[in-house]
């Protein structure tokens, strides 16, 4: 049936075992972003098969599907924990990004009642515009988070890329180092500065030896595509055809298109399947025109046997990915599976 989500298990651990070295090189550790396979546990499994120190989710339902499948891994929660769920939290996920007081507190007064002990990295704001405290407050949320008896604070982070587009730049992610200079006793052990799009950097030669205390690196899009976020170029090694959409053809019509004979194509799959995102047609003779919430439409040159019932391959990009691995239109498929 299709649509269908194809994962090549193999080559996703493949891509994290490529990351996970470069990583490596610059004294970092991976923790894999599931997110975007909504905790998928197989693409977990084969994450941290390829090296990945933990994983890292933005929802507390993933996480809590990757406890279930039996997954013992450490795990972050990305998104700060919401009021009405941290007494789940500091059950499930072992440590959490978080920017404010209120949910400094409530986490600690859940993980009290718990007889627990929850671990937190505090997120600063260096552009991007999400998620952090100003520069200018972090040691004030630094000194509250230390006297919360039942919290542990293991260090602090920044993210770049997701909203504005605020790319990490050398500049940037020594302030980082310098924040965390100021603020550090001696206890911190985690520099959480980096995501996908700091690939870049190892990429274009930049990162040198002032960064060596950015020890954690959150991976989750360049693992699952494999090219540097910042460029969308292949990274060495690393296959970009990780996940495949199927989608099936349910009419075919000759028109004609810039005063040529073509083949217009409508396939069974839109926006409920990709979101906002897009889908490139592995056929090059395939062009996609339009998207709607329940079609594709695309047009065909040249010589074909594309016909009703045909299926058609699309790569996809981070949002089309996102929407189709947690549609419930989509079927998914695991091919290469691991040992």
């Amino acid at each position: 049936m299709w649509p269908k989500l194809v994962i090549n298990l193999a080559k996703l651990q493949h891509n994290t075992e490529v990351i996970a070295k470069m990583v490596e090189q610059v004294g970092g550790r991976v923790f894999a972003v599931t997110k975007v396979v909504g905790g998928d546990p197989y693409c977990a499994r084969a994450m941290l098969a390829g090296g990945a120190a933990g994983l890292a989710d933005s929802r507390l339902e993933n996480i809590r599907r990757l406890r279930q499948a039996g997954i013992d891994a450490p795990v972050l929660l990305l998104r700060s924990p919401a009021l009405s769920e941290v007494s789940d939290v500091i059950k499930i996920a072992d440590l959490s990004l978080v920017s404010d007081q209120a949910v400094l507190h409530a986490l600690n007064q859940a993980a009290a009642l718990a007889g627990m002990t929850h671990s937190v990295i505090l997120m600063v704001d260096l552009g991007e515009g999400r998620e952090g405290v100003a520069p200018q407050d972090l040691p004030r949320l630094v000194e509250f988070a230390r006297g919360q008896n039942s919290l542990k604070l293991v260090g602090i982070g920044t993210n770049f890329a997701c909203l504005n587009k605020a790319w990490p730049t050398l500049a940037k992610l020594k302030a980082l180092v310098n924040l965390y200079h100021q603020v550090s006793d001696g206890n911190m052990a985690c520099l959480s500065g980096s995501n996908s799009s700091s690939l870049h950097l190892l990429m274009t030669g930049q990162w040198n030896q002032s960064l060596v205390e950015i020890n954690h690196w959150r991976i989750g899009e360049s693992i699952f595509l494999g090219w540097d976020l910042v460029t969308k170029q292949p990274l060495p090694d690393c296959f970009q055809d990780v996940c495949q959409l199927e989608l099936e053809v349910i009419e075919v019509k000759q028109e004609v298109v810039r005063l040529q004979p073509a083949t217009k194509i409508l396939l069974a799959g839109g926006t409920e399947e990709i979101g906002c995102g897009s889908a490139r047609p592995l056929d090059r003779r395939v062009t996609v025109t339009g998207v709607s919430s329940d079609h594709l439409v695309a047009v065909a040159e040249g010589q074909h046997k594309i016909e009703v019932g045909s299926i058609l391959t699309f790569g996809l990009d981070y949002q089309a990915l996102l929407a189709a691995a947690n549609s419930a239109y989509v079927k998914v498929e695991y091919v290469d599976w691991l040992s």
